[in-house]
This record gives structure tokens, sequence and C-alpha cells, in this order.
């Protein structure tokens, strides 16, 4: 009789173990799907690339340091080099393109325009900066051969972000937090 009991748990534990298996190698045949273009350089305005867009999780990761932009496509975080300079086309900026959850979210830069408001001008040389997206991370982008026309004290200059995702445009003003000497 203790033969038995040990052979039907034996066979009761196999089918659970073959189960869970199965439910496992589902998830992770959906998820290959759904990420499929996370490897890419390239941003493409497909739809599919759009397909899984608003499917992660629920809980929101850490935007503190992001600004969102006027339509809620995207949120972009910058970072300079530092310190940053007037008269000069030697500063360099590096955006962080993420989703309401935090998430990487490849966006195509349409165009990076700084302004300063108090004056009511942007910048000279604008058509001297270089926009690259990151081969390996199609969320970041670098902007060279910034200028900036003036200096000025944190927060006195703006950059005006423009991005496409999903054959969306959306917009988002980022204030820069540091003096432009």
């Amino acid at each position: 009789m203790s033969m038995k009991l040990y052979s039907v748990n034996a066979i009761l534990c196999v089918s659970l173990v073959l189960a869970a298996c199965n439910s496992k190698k589902d998830k992770t045949a959906e998820h290959t799907e759904h990420s499929e273009h996370a490897d890419s350089a390239v941003v493409s305005e497909g739809t599919d690339d759009c397909s899984s867009q608003g499917e992660s999780m629920g809980i929101h990761g850490d935007l503190t340091a992001y600004t969102k932009s006027a339509q809620g496509l995207f949120h972009v975080k910058i970072d300079w080099s530092s310190p940053l300079t007037s008269s000069s086309a030697t500063n360099v900026a590096t955006l962080n393109f993420v989703d309401e959850h935090a998430h990487e979210l490849p966006v195509k830069l349409v165009s990076f325009k700084l302004f300063m408001p108090a004056m009511g001008h942007g910048t000279t040389k604008a058509d001297q900066m270089v926009m690259t997206q990151d081969a390996i991370q199609p969320n970041i982008w670098t902007v060279d051969k910034v200028n900036f026309s003036m200096g000025g004290a944190a927060g006195e200059w703006v950059v005006d972000v423009e991005g496409s995702r999903c054959g969306q445009t959306d917009k988002a003003r980022v204030i820069i937090p540091v003096e432009v000497q």
C-alpha cells in the first residue's frame, strides 16, 4: 500500500513540475514577442513597435529627474557635460526617454531647441548641433556641439525637446538646472 502511495505522489509531483514548466515556457515566448524591438538601434514608426506600448506593470518607477511631455507620450531627462559654457559649441547633452513606468522607451528625437524665456531668444549655431541615437539603447540620444549664446543662472535656459513615437509627436520643455558660464 505504501509503495502505491509513493507512486501516486511521484506522478502528481512530475505532473505539477511539467505543468509549471509549460506555463513558464508560454510566458517566455510571449515576453520575447513583445520585446523583439528592444535590441534594435533603429526607431521604427511601424505599429509593431507600438503594440506593447502601455502593457507594462502598473507600478510606477522613479521619474523624479524626468520631465513629462505635454501629451504624456514620453518622459525625458537631460544630463549635461559639466560645466556648461557659453559662446562655445563644446557642450554635450545626453537625453534619456522613458515611459510612465520609467521603462526605456525608443523615441525618435525630432528637435532639440535651446531657449531663454527671460530674454525671448534661442541660441546661435543651432544648425551645427549633431543628434545621434545610441546604437545599443534606442531610448538614449546624444546632442553634440550645443552652443549657448550667453551665460545664465540655473533655470534661465530651457530645452524644447520634440520626439515622435508610433506616428505621434509630442513636446517637453526641460529646465536646465545648472548655471551656464
